[in-house]
């Protein structure tokens, strides 16, 4: 599959009176966030009372219930670790970014998302040390119960960000 394929899946989407202003796609490898300073730590004292946890039951005299019961916890502990880098990196793979001039269209893996313009919430960038940045579009919205919602979608680490971003301003909004 060439690189040109991996964009096709945006053709139905078009209109007639559309076109592409940019397109890219999240650079390829592992990335650390923020989130990360909390996680790591979090998965690790997880997985190690987890491993604790089936290695007393194992020895111990207790039921065989109780080693059973905690290989989910195991499970869990190891895809917090490790599991969810590799999914992201996975993912990140099968991810493509199109912004016309009337929508953003971002894939991952099987799922396509569109945004329209007049839709599309103020955007923040996230420069890198490595060069590259990821676009942020966060937008808070409350309901008629007084519960606040936040709801945000991601360019992520795009090594074109400033290509992105003028792509977004130049949707017609």
């Amino acid at each position: 599959m060439t690189t040109l394929d991996h964009y096709d899946f945006c053709k139905p989407y078009i209109s007639d009176n559309e076109y592409i202003l940019w397109e890219g796609a999240p650079e390829k490898g592992l990335t650390f966030t923020s989130r990360d300073l909390v996680m790591i730590p979090f998965s690790l004292f997880w997985l190690a009372f987890a491993l604790f946890w089936e290695f007393s039951a194992i020895t111990s005299t207790s039921s065989l219930f109780m080693a059973i019961w905690g290989l989910p916890f195991v499970g869990v502990g190891i895809y917090l670790l490790f599991g969810r880098f590799i999914q992201s990196i996975c993912l990140r793979n099968k991810t493509f970014y199109i912004i016309t001039n009337k929508k953003l269209i971002i894939r991952s893996g099987s799922k396509i998302k569109l945004y329209q313009a007049e839709d599309i919430p103020p955007m923040d960038i996230h420069l890198h040390k490595n060069g590259n940045g990821t676009i942020l579009f966060w937008q808070e919205s409350y309901h008629r119960n007084g519960r606040r919602y936040s709801s945000y979608f991601a360019l992520e680490n795009i090594a074109d960000v400033a290509g992105a971003q003028n792509a977004i301003s130049r949707m017609e909004k």
